[in-house]
């Protein structure tokens, strides 16, 4: 039986092939990770996902990535389209399969792209509106913009100051294969974050895109069109305007939380106010995932596990609604059943906004906890007081007394 070359790209290729080859993985939710065979960096850091029916890796340390030949080749000194041919052969020499060109069995494959989906309730969530979905032209050219911030490096670190956040997080939210909420970068280098949803086949695609407004910039309106950027006006401050505009959207609208992918197989969730917020929290707790993995428990020299499954089981994603009023109709739905934190901002309208999210998502059976933050916000608090102590904040709020749920983590 015959089999062909897209069978060893399968995400359970890449999987047999890291088990042969890297050792037993650890599992964080539906992810496999395993020790990076690059560098000296020798901790768990590689990590198996699905991109596209595909599977992909990456290396949080080393920023290595792609698919099961590039990292074949990797390891073994290779060039994946000089070597290719030496490649596919080493490749099948692993997994003990013959290559294509040569009768042999055929690799146990999934041969449909299905991602691992351990709550109904998210695989149930669609958009109410169809035609939310961008056109062809203008999906390209937002993930054009993602392409554009992923390798600029130098346009990342810029744009990553100006938040306040560690460019580790601009690589981490240009990464689709990961879930979190997307950014990319405009052609005069201004920050997009970019929404994206579910379509019925389960394909995620762009449904629009917000543009900050940077300091000491031309920051020119701009409309997407059949592909293409239009200015018009100004962001800036001016005499009929003297506050300016701080956001605009380009194109297209929030049809689910920025990252609700990423509440994929998690218990708990954190609801940030703003995309700024959602990367503060999501710096904070990398961090906290960080010192984590140097730690290991004595009793049993492994890494700290919560006492009801994994560390990262218990690390919350974290999402971010639009504004204080932009939790829309039906987004409760893909969070039903789960512990949420509300991490809106600290002033009258966050507050009011908190209050109608708490009703909404109890009715919806989740289980609701308050993060006040002591600062005007998230971000603010990753800027004054630092990493730790926000992970810290927030797991306090996490282990608050609730109905039904025992002590989750306490920081050491």
């Amino acid at each position: 039986m015959k089999f062909e070359l897209v069978d060893l790209k399968t995400p359970d290729a890449l999987n047999e092939y890291c088990r042969r080859t890297l050792g037993k993985p650890q599992q964080r939710g539906s992810v496999m990770i395993y020790p990076c065979p690059f560098g000296t960096h020798a901790r768990f850091k590689l990590q198996v996902t699905e991109y596209q029916g595909e599977g992909r890796f990456k290396c949080w340390v080393c920023d290595r990535s792609g698919d099961i030949f590039n990292l074949h080749a990797g390891i073994n000194g290779f060039d994946t389209q000089r070597d290719f041919p030496g490649v596919l052969r080493g490749v099948c020499n692993v997994l003990g399969v013959r290559p294509p060109d040569d009768d042999g069995t055929p690799l146990p494959t999934r041969r449909r792209p299905v991602r691992p989906r351990s709550d109904p309730s998210m695989a149930a969530f669609l958009p109410e509106e169809s035609s939310c979905f961008l056109s062809d032209l203008d999906e390209a050219e937002l993930d054009a913009c993602r392409e554009r911030l992923q390798q600029d490096e130098r346009l990342a670190g810029k744009l990553s100051s100006e938040l306040g956040i560690h460019p580790l997080m601009m690589q981490i939210h240009t990464a689709r294969e990961l879930g979190r909420g997307l950014l990319g970068a405009t052609p005069d280098n201004r920050l997009l974050y970019l929404y994206t949803a579910e379509d019925e086949e389960g394909n995620t695609r762009y449904t629009g895109a917000k543009l900050r407004r940077r300091d000491k910039h031309a920051n020119p309106c701009l409309k997407l069109e059949n592909g293409q950027w239009i200015p018009g006006g100004t962001m800036n401050p001016s005499s009929g305007n003297l506050r300016g505009i701080r956001f605009l959207w380009p194109i297209g609208k929030a049809a689910a939380p920025w990252g609700l992918d990423s509440a994929h197989g998690k218990r708990f969730v954190i609801i940030t106010e703003g995309e700024s917020d959602c990367l503060a929290v999501g710096q904070a707790l990398e961090c906290f995932r960080e010192a984590y993995q140097q730690d290991v428990d004595p009793c049993t020299g492994r890494p700290y596990e919560d006492g009801r499954g994994s560390l990262e089981a218990v690390i919350p994603a974290v999402i971010a609604i639009p504004g204080a009023s932009g939790f829309k109709t039906g987004w409760e739905t893909p969070l039903a059943g789960k512990n949420v934190i509300l991490a809106l901002d600290a002033d009258k309208a966050g507050r009011e906004a908190a209050a109608k999210l708490r009703e909404r998502l109890t009715a919806a059976g989740c289980i609701i906890r308050d993060w006040m933050p002591p600062y005007k916000d998230a971000r603010n608090m990753l800027l004054c007081a630092g990493e730790r102590a926000l992970y810290e904040s927030i797991f306090e709020s996490m282990n608050a007394p609730a109905p039904t749920i025992c002590p989750l983590l306490t920081t050491h």
